[in-house]
């Protein structure tokens, strides 16, 4: 991929979503890492430039909102997005307050519908250069 391709990091542990997801962000242009766990996806997280990330909440080694975290302490805007199953536990605990996450999507959700919401955040965190 070229150096303007935009580079999205896919932290899932179902290796059937992970496909699902690193085909539709492929075939929409963009450049999927996909990280089976949230260990990995923080490792690559250091090591790649990535214009926005995509997590399960539950994976093993490092949850979703853990590796969101981590990521926060580096990075205050890149968009973060969240997939779970268990979406409104998660807004209703409030454990995701204050980790600025762009989007939270209930499982099952739509490939289209997060590719949609990404390319719109990074529309919107790059000042509206298109992607």
């Amino acid at each position: 991929m070229s150096d303007t391709t935009p580079r999205i990091l896919i932290a899932e542990d179902n290796p059937g979503l992970a496909r699902v997801l690193s085909f539709k962000f492929k075939s929409s242009g963009f450049d999927p890492i996909t990280c089976a766990n949230g260990k990995v996806a923080w490792e690559a997280f250091q090591t790649e430039s990535v214009a926005a990330v995509i997590s399960d909440q539950e994976m093993p080694y490092m949850t979703g909102l853990e590796l969101c975290e981590k990521i926060r302490q580096v990075d205050q805007g890149i968009p973060f997005f969240l997939v779970t199953g268990r979406q409104l536990e998660l807004v209703a605990s409030g454990a995701a307050n204050g980790l600025n996450i762009t989007n939270i999507f209930a499982k099952p959700f739509s490939p289209g519908t997060v590719q949609t919401a990404v390319s719109a955040a990074i529309i919107a965190s790059t000042g509206g250069a298109s992607v």
